[in-house]
């Protein structure tokens, strides 16, 4: 086991190095230049779709944002498109969730029946606020959020919007501070 975490530590520290050496060589704006205005568009949903689907993965999708951003592309039009990569990474731990529920333990069962008691306590305009909230505003991964809700039989439908509308409002704001960045240094 403390082979693997080191592993991962590697991965990760290796991961940041090349992308601090990429950004140190070539300035984002030659980056946008080099693959594209439209091809980056591509870039920010293929990234965000695969950094979500992966949890463990070296993809991270918010350096990609903020390169992309500072480059060039519009932070409004890069926040939707990642936003809807990012939505759809995180549908997929939701129908994990959802098919995978039959292979929890007990260790997780008590916490899973907590949820569904609140779940079936709350109106539904609650439960969507705390998602968007919990969404667009905290760096956690929403991947967590998606199986629980998976699990606990939470409709697709009424996770939909909040989870779209939260990763939209996360990925325009951190593309916006990326260009405020860039224009104050």
């Amino acid at each position: 086991m403390k082979k693997k975490r080191w592993f991962t530590f590697f991965g990760i520290l290796m991961a940041i190095f090349l992308w601090s050496a990429l950004l140190y060589r070539y300035h984002p704006e030659k980056i946008v230049g080099m693959i594209g205005i439209n091809n980056g568009y591509i870039a920010s949903f293929l990234i965000a779709l695969f950094g979500e689907a992966a949890t463990f993965s070296f993809i991270s999708v918010y350096p990609a944002i903020i390169t992309l951003a500072a480059g060039g592309l519009n932070p409004i039009a890069l926040g939707i498109i990642a936003g809807l990569g990012m939505t759809a990474g995180n549908m997929l731990y939701y129908y994990l969730g959802y098919r995978g529920k039959e292979v929890l333990t007990e260790k997780y069962e008590h916490k899973i029946d907590r949820l569904l008691r609140w779940m079936e306590k709350e109106p539904c305009w609650i439960i969507q606020l705390v998602i968007f909230l919990y969404v667009a505003f905290t760096p956690l991964p929403n991947n967590l959020l998606t199986v629980a809700c998976g699990v606990a039989d939470h409709r697709w439908k009424r996770l939909l919007p909040p989870l779209i509308i939260g990763n939209i409002v996360l990925c325009t704001y951190v593309s916006y501070f990326a260009v405020l960045g860039i224009k104050i240094f």
